[in-house]
């Protein structure tokens, strides 16, 4: 009897063990999970699950889309896989909730994202609210086609001078105990607009033309940032930043979503700017940051080399950004 018990109990605790074992695994999974989703500067969290291929979503097109919508705690909101035909919506349209509307920018043929939409973007571009405001919506959306490619006309195109505009940046040690800061050369670029608003843009960035300021390891801190620990420029002299969404909080304030690529590698970013024309010239200024571990450049970072305590430097990248218009080729 006395064995029975104690075989009982040893049972019971080795149930335990492993009950505890799966929550533990469960929670670090779902933290793990959390980390790679990107949270853009309107609070949506979003991550790719599958990746597509072809062009880009842009503001203004049509595409079709296949949605499934859950909230937070799993259960069903709705989803067009019950339906015949998959959801065809005009992007920036005020058809969709403002989460679902941002969300798809950027998105290929094929793609499947997970987007975890906040209360505020539970609603769609104007007053009129979604049935459930306040609650938190999980969206898995698959873009199915691009019906409306949105190729952009020459009258729709202003160049950008690249004499006047200027790209400042900084780096830090880590914890920020110290800091190198230089220049770096917009080759090309151009704004695309549409009713005198600028919704589009691409520029292209001269990597050969860092400049270190600070006076500090000038030219031995420029031909690092320039070798394979950092830029890689003589396999990759050219850096592109396209944008592929803007929206327009007030006249002259917008939040940019657009990719960046940089040693060859394409990534999402979002950042706010002011745009304002004067003197015949459109003006566009942003200050923001960048994690540069997200373009493969993992040099001396904490996250892949903890054994270097005071070498270690900072993942983010600060850049201050101003980009004039050709003068008389303001959007407006």
């Amino acid at each position: 009897m006395k064995v029975t018990h104690k075989k009982y109990i040893k049972n019971f605790i080795a149930l335990l063990m492993i009950s505890l074992l799966v929550i533990v695994t469960s929670c670090g999974n779902n933290t793990d999970d959390n980390k790679r989703m990107i949270t853009t500067s309107s609070g949506l969290q979003y991550k790719i699950l599958k990746e597509g291929s072809g062009g880009v979503v842009q503001k203004g097109q049509e595409i079709h889309i296949h949605e499934t919508t859950k909230y937070i705690n799993g259960s069903l909101v709705f989803s067009s896989r019950n339906l015949p035909n998959p959801i065809k919506i005009l992007v920036g349209g005020n058809q969709v909730i403002k989460g679902l509307d941002e969300g798809v920018l950027g998105m290929k043929v094929g793609e499947v994202r997970k987007l975890i939409v906040p209360p505020e973007l539970s609603k769609r571009m104007g007053n009129i609210t979604f049935p459930h405001p306040d609650s938190t919506l999980v969206y898995e959306v698959e873009l199915i086609d691009i019906v409306q490619k949105n190729k952009f006309v020459a009258e729709n195109k202003v160049f950008i001078d690249t004499v006047a505009s200027t790209i400042n940046w900084r780096g830090f040690y880590a914890l920020k105990t110290g800091d190198h800061f230089g220049t770096i050369k917009l080759k090309e670029g151009e704004f695309y607009t549409e009713n005198n608003r600028i919704i589009g843009g691409e520029f292209y960035i001269d990597m050969n033309s860092i400049v270190n300021t600070d006076g500090k390891y000038n030219e031995m801190l420029v031909d690092h940032l320039k070798n394979s620990d950092f830029f890689e420029v003589h396999v990759y002299p050219i850096s592109k930043l396209k944008i592929i969404g803007i929206e327009y909080i007030t006249s002259s304030k917008v939040n940019i979503t657009a990719n960046l690529t940089i040693k060859g590698i394409k990534q999402p970013v979002n950042f706010i700017a002011e745009i304002e024309n004067k003197n015949n010239q459109t003006i566009l200024k942003s200050k923001f940051s960048i994690n540069r571990t997200r373009w493969d450049i993992n040099h001396a970072s904490g996250r892949f080399h903890i054994h270097l305590t005071d070498q270690m430097i900072s993942d983010d990248i600060e850049f201050d950004v101003v980009l004039y218009s050709e003068t008389g080729k303001s959007s407006c």
